[in-house]
């Protein structure tokens, strides 16, 4: 059996056993929510002020919530292949005849597909708010793209975290780490705004220039700078990422 069906097999277990767990859809649904009720009220007078990029802040908040959701579902895909782990299922595929990068790439296939529910979702309720995507309906398709791949790529870490630790407790604290990355960024403000150590944390920080590319399409429409450099990002972040678990993954594996 070829690396692809392999890979498709274990996926749809993967799929299925997330699917027999509708619970884990509600918070998809109400964190966006409650991110444009918490926030846009309260902060939309910041569009006032001189050098914001529009008048709409819930456009603003839009790539701001879509960003925080798929970095943090990382997590999520740590706990997914802990659970494997734990019952005993991981190592029997490794004693199966199975390549073992299938494995690992069913992984990332089932993180992409929970990144992908999850932007779909916000996008309606974005959609529901009211937000013009100046981008169009290519523009929507390309912001699910990209988000998609930023959560199969952040995804990596949890999946890093969890084979190395093998260990609940740390595991389920590895939220943690992802709340920099996410708040670290212009999510709120824009960069222009920012001053001191903020903005300086902002500018080495990866994750913003993605932020910035899916901005750029739901406010302005085909503003190619932005948006050429968060594809850049990506594709270096998915190459650095993707290649450390692969490494760690045989590590642990061997």
């Amino acid at each position: 059996m070829s690396i692809l069906m392999q890979t498709w097999y274990i996926y749809v277990r993967n799929f299925k056993t997330w699917m027999v767990q509708p619970v884990l859809v509600i918070p998809s649904i109400i964190f966006p929510a409650f991110f444009y009720i918490l926030f846009s009220a309260p902060l939309s007078g910041v569009t006032n002020l001189p050098g914001f990029p529009t008048d709409d802040y819930e456009a603003y908040m839009t790539a701001t919530i879509l960003v925080m959701s798929v970095v943090f579902s990382g997590a999520d895909s740590a706990m997914a292949i802990l659970a494997d782990i734990l019952s005993g299922y991981f190592d029997k595929l490794l004693l199966a005849p199975i390549n073992r990068f299938a494995m690992l790439l069913s992984s990332l296939l089932m993180a992409g597909t929970w990144a992908l529910f999850q932007v779909l979702v916000i996008i309606v309720i974005a959609l529901i708010f009211g937000v013009d995507f100046q981008g169009g309906v290519a523009g929507i398709f390309f912001i699910i793209l990209l988000a998609t791949l930023l959560g199969m790529a952040w995804s990596c870490v949890g999946l890093m975290i969890a084979i190395k630790s093998k260990s609940a407790q740390i595991t389920q604290t590895s939220w943690l780490l992802f709340m920099p990355v996410a708040f670290l960024t212009t999510a709120y403000i824009p960069k222009d705004l920012l001053s001191g150590w903020f903005k300086w944390a902002v500018t080495i920080n990866p994750v913003d220039y993605i932020l910035d590319g899916i901005r750029a399409v739901i406010i302005t429409g085909w503003e190619w700078g932005p948006i050429m450099l968060g594809i850049w990002v990506l594709v270096g972040m998915m190459g650095i990422l993707v290649t450390a678990a692969t490494w760690l993954y045989r590590r642990e594996t061997a």
